[in-house]
């Protein structure tokens, strides 16, 4: 439900009701509160009811106070026992983000709160009337000790935008699943269903997001838009030192900046460029580096030291887009669009001035190519997600969830019926009986699991899968690493993919250190101090834009809806479809498949073909996608993620997984409001903007 704004009337009559309502937790929440925001007047009042809800709001609109403090006033008013609040976040980081945030009112309130990640083990955990942890550790307690679970009465999902989509989104919808059964088993009849709640940023579709994770009966709480945001864009070209220079220069004309979160595309970029922006007026402010590969002392560190600095730059990766407390930063500087715009978002929603109520963003691009795409994404943000297609649920995933399934149970075993009540799912993205059946058929026929009648048990290489860590969930292993350990203080300063052994120093997250000899089969040392060097080398993948890049280039454009945009360049003719570039390399192989040359990109198809040709090649192509479905022998590991057990299944099992790609409902959708296509001239203003974008 979206809510119209209210009086001062209205809102004052909404605090007084609420106060009554919660009367136990209304002090140790809300007592330094001025006002309640927005989504906390909207979706309290629901949430006390007792079902389950999704809240959506702008990010720090105020949704954790919103749905914990009603959850511990049910907790307190009908003396909940033991485990009865289970909080599950995306990443450890935000774990123990959460757990500091909300220590203080849980304390207030004799609510005993703990954490469990694999950073805080199960003693830290014991006697916790509410639990903050991850999917994987949520695994853990499900598949290994589910009696703790047994008087759960509440799951809250934290962001869980961050999630849906992923194999760990994946996980966590069977998760849910298992956990409701046992409930069932577990506890009479007469007592309440879980409530499952779950806080959002602004999502495309929260009716298939809130059908997905917390039923069909689920409640939607929605408050639009995002802060009002002053935005800025430049073009810098030159070294990465030259760019930070300009991107510095470019804020000179705000006087009240102090503190600046830089988000750059690559942990490289941290490391040799994080120190260029010490520059200007910012030469003598400390500057901070966070990426992923950095040691959690690292990064715990930075987060702390930039929180408590009243002038300070941190240059970060996507490791800060999630809602870290690193306080209140003045300016968000992105170096570069990020490869889709919910990253745009989150790292937009960083930027809160909390005295005046609005973020600042400032985007520098390499190209004019850039410069578009940002502008594109800003325009985009105040209209909110674009819908697209939906990624499939993973065979892979069913494949992790069917053996923690299995060793969930008493006696190991499970019959067929068992497994499609527990892993099957009716929400889009859909798990049909059919599929669970076929990868448990497939287990067999690799050796992890043996039918024995009815029922199926782990082999000894199931067993070997699950008393391995890949039991726990679906994270992409990293490849080997080798672990930089800084002789002065003894701590992992990070892992790497390795680096230039004939160098003498290194540059790590901006900091250099001088490489000691030695170290080739083990941790390598190093000290602080030395020349400058290069960065290491990661282990990275590098991923396409997402769709979602092209609709806001699409809606930033002003394309009509039903037409195709098009322009001739030599012999060829050039289609926008801004379908992104796993559909367009599924387009392209159905139109060579007609004889007809063509190549693909994120955003358009390059056909060597008459203009009056291309529509109907494209929709001929459609067609033949939806009927032939070529993702399987198009092999789009490189596009898609597939889920870190993809290997495990045999070739058949594969070539489905890559077909489950197709979203085949989107794209009939999308076919059917084609109407026609539009010749544009090359030298047009529209037709050399998008020659930028090629």
């Amino acid at each position: 439900m979206m809510n119209e704004p209210r009086d001062d009337e209205q809102l004052l009559l909404a605090h007084r009701t609420l106060h009554q309502k919660m009367p136990k937790c209304w002090n140790a929440f809300f007592a330094s509160f001025g006002s309640l925001r927005p989504i906390q007047l909207e979706a309290m009042p629901v949430i006390l009811k007792g079902g389950n809800v999704l809240v959506t709001a702008p990010t720090a609109g105020g949704k954790t106070e919103a749905v914990i403090a009603p959850i511990c006033e049910r907790l307190l008013t009908e003396r909940w026992k033991g485990l009865s609040v289970v909080v599950v976040t995306p990443t450890r980081a935000l774990v123990n983000d959460l757990f500091n945030r909300l220590s203080r009112p849980l304390d207030e309130l004799r609510i005993s709160l703990g954490r469990k990640t694999a950073d805080h083990g199960i003693m830290e955990s014991a006697g916790s009337q509410i639990l903050i942890t991850t999917p994987e550790s949520v695994e853990s307690l499900l598949t290994f000790r589910k009696q703790i679970l047994g008087n759960l009465r509440a799951i809250v999902l934290d962001e869980i935008h961050l999630l849906d989509g992923s194999p760990r989104g994946d996980q966590l919808r069977s998760l849910l699943q298992r956990i409701e059964l046992l409930h069932r088993q577990e506890n009479d009849a007469s007592l309440k269903p879980l409530q499952i709640l779950a806080m959002s940023a602004t999502v495309s579709d929260p009716t298939r997001l809130a059908f997905a994770y917390l039923g069909e009966k689920s409640e939607i709480v929605q408050v639009a838009g995002q802060r009002q945001m002053e935005s800025h864009v430049i073009v810098a070209y030159g070294t990465e030192e030259e760019r930070a220079i300009q991107a510095i220069s470019a804020i000179d004309q705000f006087n009240d900046i102090q503190k600046l979160l830089v988000f750059v595309n690559s942990r490289k970029q941290v490391d040799t460029a994080a120190n260029c922006f010490q520059v200007g007026r910012f030469s003598k402010c400390p500057v901070y580096g966070h990426h992923g590969s950095l040691s959690k002392n690292q990064r715990e560190a930075t987060e702390e030291r930039f929180k408590s600095d009243p002038i300070a730059i941190c240059v970060a990766t996507m490791t800060l887009e999630v809602g870290i407390d690193i306080g209140d930063i003045d300016l968000v500087i992105c170096m570069d669009p990020p490869f889709s715009l919910s990253s745009f978002l989150q790292r937009i929603g960083r930027g809160c001035r909390r005295l005046n109520g609005r973020t600042r963003v400032l985007g520098v691009a390499r190209d004019q190519a850039g410069k578009i795409l940002f502008e594109a994404m800003i325009h985009q943000a105040a209209l909110g997600m674009p819908s697209g297609p939906v990624a499939p649920y993973r065979r892979s995933v069913l494949f992790q969830q069917a053996l923690a399934y299995m060793e969930q149970a008493p006696s190991k075993r499970r019959t067929l019926p068992q497994f499609e009540r527990a892993l099957g799912q009716t929400s889009a993205p859909k798990v049909a009986s059919k599929t669970v059946g076929d990868v448990i058929d497939d287990m067999v026929q690799m050796g992890f699991v043996e039918q024995r009648g009815a029922t199926f048990t782990p082999t000894s290489k199931g067993r070997d899968f699950i008393e391995s860590d890949r039991i726990y969930g679906n994270i992409q292993p990293n490849p080997h690493e080798v672990a930089l350990v800084d002789v002065e203080s003894g701590k992992v300063v990070a892992r790497v993919a390795g680096f230039d052994g004939s160098s003498s120093s290194i540059k790590i997250a901006g900091r250099s250190f001088q490489v000691i000899p030695g170290g080739d089969d083990g941790p390598q040392r190093i000290r602080s101090g030395g020349a400058a060097g290069d960065g290491p080398r990661y282990h990275a993948r590098n991923l396409p834009y997402a769709y979602d890049i092209g609709a806001c280039l699409s809606n930033y454009l002003q394309i009509p809806k039903g037409e195709l945009w098009c322009y001739r360049q030599q012999n060829r003719t050039i289609v926008w479809t801004w379908l992104g570039k796993l559909v367009n390399s599924t387009l392209a192989a159905c139109i060579t498949s007609q004889r007809i040359d063509v190549t693909d990109g994120p955003f358009h198809l390059s056909l060597k073909c008459e203009t009056q040709d291309a529509l109907p090649c494209i929709l001929q192509a459609i067609d033949d996608a939806v009927d032939s479905n070529p993702l399987g022998t198009l092999k789009p590991e490189q596009l898609a993620d597939l889920g870190p057990h993809f290997r495990l299944l045999s070739g058949i099992q594969q070539q489905e997984s890559r077909e489950d790609w197709l979203d085949k409902v989107f794209l009939r959708h999308w076919r059917d409001g084609i109407e026609t296509i539009h010749d544009l001239p090359i030298d047009s203003e529209i037709g050399l903007i998008l020659q930028q974008l090629t």
